[in-house]
């Protein structure tokens, strides 16, 4: 019997803890970190997922690089769009935050460039010269007789012709400023009117215009002012201008 108790006392179990004893937790099972991943489940069949794009960021030191080239492109694909109309649109906000606005012909080529602005008036010319050519020619029968007590007044009116001239030319800035300080809806209503192509022909040279044209001239801007607003009539009849105004419709008013 003595022998066999050693193998019999392997066998039984431990005997419990005292009450009040509190056992150490156990440490956690070890992951097996060489255990590689399970492949996907196969699809089912009739189902293809196509793989997905992959993109590649590069990082550039100069962004402006990029910008650059796509100016370039820009310009050689539209030869319009050049450093000039982007001056001219510097142009016109530096006159905003500077307070002024300009003349109407600033406004004008700000919006829509020189090469329209001399399209349009080369055209105009055309059409005033194709006028000119259909107009009859009126030849005196008989030549004035010529006096020397006549030599005084035609001195006399080549210096009012000279004068008219000079003040036609101060008229025409006069107005060109006027117009160019009326609201935006103002200002794209006489643009996209027949009378603006008359306007920019005498803007060309205005001391150049022809009396047949300052006395068309003077009569457009006449009907173009009486439609401005009442407050803006009242400051320009109260301005300095007001005068020179007067003045070129005593002469070339109907």
């Amino acid at each position: 019997m003595s022998d066999e108790e050693p193998e019999m006392n392997g066998d039984l179990p431990l005997p419990p803890p005292p009450p009040g004893l509190k056992l150490p937790t156990p440490p956690p099972p070890v992951m097996d970190t060489d255990i590689s991943e399970l492949p996907p489940p196969p699809l089912p069949q009739g189902i293809n997922i196509e793989e997905s794009p992959s993109f590649s960021f590069n990082d550039t030191d100069d962004d402006s690089k990029d910008f650059n080239s796509m100016w370039e492109k820009k310009k050689q694909s539209d030869p319009t769009f050049s450093d000039d109309n982007r001056d001219r649109m510097y142009g016109h906000i530096d006159r905003i935050t500077t307070g002024e606005v300009g003349t109407l012909l600033d406004r004008f080529s700000d919006r829509f460039g020189s090469e329209l602005d001399r399209e349009i008036i080369v055209l105009r010319k055309k059409q005033q010269q194709a006028i000119r050519d259909i107009k009859p020619t009126v030849e005196l029968i008989s030549p004035p007789t010529v006096e020397f007590e006549d030599e005084a007044p035609e001195d006399d009116d080549a210096d009012t012709s000279s004068d008219s001239s000079d003040q036609f030319v101060e008229f025409f800035d006069v107005v060109n400023t006027l117009l160019g300080n009326m609201p935006d809806e103002f200002v794209n209503a006489f643009i996209a009117s027949e009378d603006f192509q008359l306007f920019q022909s005498v803007g060309e040279s205005p001391s150049a215009t022809s009396d047949e044209d300052r006395t068309t001239f003077f009569t457009m801007i006449n009907r173009v002012l009486g439609d401005l607003p009442d407050d803006k009539i009242n400051e320009f009849v109260e301005s300095p201008g007001f005068a020179i105004f007067q003045a070129m419709g005593e002469i070339y008013g109907a």
